[in-house]
C-alpha cells in the first residue's frame, strides 16, 4: 500500500490508550490519514486504540481514534538514531487534528477501503508472517497477513508496502 497522503514532520506529546491503560509516547509524523508515534508499547496490527494528542504544550488534549497498522521494533542500542513504534491509522479524529496539521477533514464515508477495519470473513483466513525486503536496499520487514495462501499472503504483503519491494517468503502464523 503506498501512501497517499503527505507527511508532516511534528514532534509532540500524547498518550496512547489501549484496554484503559495509558501509554505515554511521542508524536514522530502526522497525516490526514495516520501518524507514527514513537512508543516502547508492542501492539497487533489491527489493535484499536485512542490517542489523547497535545497540539500545544497549555491546551487540553484531543482525541483520536486509530488502529495499529504496522509496528517497529528497533534494538535498544539504536534508539537514540532510529524511531522505533507504531504506524497508526487514523479512524476517527476531530476537526481540530486537521486543522492543526493544515490538512482538510475527510468527507464521512469516503475513507479509503484499506483504512476501514477488516471485514469478519478476513478472521477466518490463516494468517502469515510474509518477509520482504527493498529490491534497491537493505531495509526488511515483516507483515503479518491474513490469506488463503502462501502466495496469495505474499501479494498482499507486496500491495500493502507499495513498489520498490520484492518478498522472501510467507510461513504460517
Amino acid at each position: 500500500m503506498s501512501r497517499a497522503a503527505k507527511r508532516h514532520k511534528r514532534r509532540m506529546f500524547c498518550e496512547i490508550v489501549h484496554e484503559g491503560r495509558p501509554q505515554r509516547a511521542i508524536v514522530i509524523d502526522v497525516s490526514r490519514t495516520g501518524l507514527f508515534v514513537q512508543t516502547a508499547a508492542r501492539l497487533a496490527p489491527g489493535t484499536e486504540i485512542d490517542i489523547d494528542l497535545r497540539l500545544d504544550s497549555g491546551g487540553e488534549p484531543i482525541r483520536l481514534r486509530g488502529s495499529v497498522a504496522r509496528q517497529k521494533a528497533v534494538p535498544a542500542q539504536l534508539t537514540s538514531i532510529a524511531h522505533g513504534g507504531l504506524g497508526i491509522r487514523i479512524l476517527s479524529a476531530p476537526r481540530a487534528y486537521y486543522d492543526a496539521i493544515g490538512e482538510r477533514a475527510p468527507w464521512p464515508g469516503t475513507a479509503r477501503r484499506t483504512e476501514a477495519p477488516a471485514p469478519p470473513a478476513a478472521a477466518s483466513k490463516p494468517r502469515f508472517r510474509v518477509r520482504v525486503k527493498q529490491t534497491d536496499g537493505p531495509r526488511s520487514r515483516v507483515l503479518d497477513v491474513a490469506a488463503e495462501s502462501e502466495e496469495r499472503a505474499c501479494k498482499l504483503a507486496l500491495r500493502e508496502v507499495g513498489p520498490g519491494w520484492e518478498a522472501l517468503g510467507a510461513e504460517r502464523a
